[in-house]
């Protein structure tokens, strides 16, 4: 466990990793699910809600990935990815995916198509943005992805999103 200092105002707080890690979620972002493929031809994926956009020319997205995440190193060497906004609906996909397991995929073999570079493609999500590898940072203990978009699709459909550790519509959220 780690702890630093803050400055607000006057004042100097102490706080740690959890204490940040809820002063974040007071954010409310969009929920994701990025899929590749790996080297060895195995079909990774993982939720997320690192996900922005960078650049519109050339088409830009980034997302981030935990450097000791289990499926790090996949995406970390993979040439593609598939990121995919998740709609309300989705959200048991979005717990699966959340979690580890050796094949994620198994269970939702029939909401997938093939996409680019060989990627598990979603079906039905909000957004789905098909990438190139761009360029890797290593910042702290993460690895910051960018794509470069090949492909992209939308829907009319309502995002899922994530707020105070909680996951619903943005109606589903406000009545919390």
């Amino acid at each position: 466990m780690y702890s630093w200092t803050l400055i607000t105002g006057d004042t100097p707080v102490t706080t740690d990793a959890r204490s940040f890690r809820q002063s974040l979620g007071t954010f409310p972002t969009g929920v994701c699910l990025v899929t590749t493929v790996s080297t060895n031809s195995k079909f990774e994926g993982m939720t997320i809600n690192s996900f922005a956009s960078v650049s519109l020319d050339p088409p830009l997205i980034l997302w981030s990935i935990r450097d000791d995440a289990r499926s790090a190193d996949a995406f970390i060497c993979s040439q593609h990815f598939i990121l995919s906004v998740l709609a309300a609906s989705q959200q048991q996909l979005a717990l699966h995916f959340a979690r580890p397991a050796l094949d994620k995929f198994a269970a939702w073999k029939n909401d997938f198509d093939t996409g680019l570079g060989g990627c598990p493609r979603l079906r039905g999500g909000v957004a789905t943005f098909e990438c190139t590898t761009y360029s890797r940072h290593q910042e702290g203990d993460h690895t910051i992805l960018l794509g470069r978009v090949e492909h992209h699709m939308r829907s009319e459909a309502a995002p899922l999103l994530l707020h105070m550790g909680q996951m619903g519509s943005l109606w589903d959220l406000a009545r919390r």
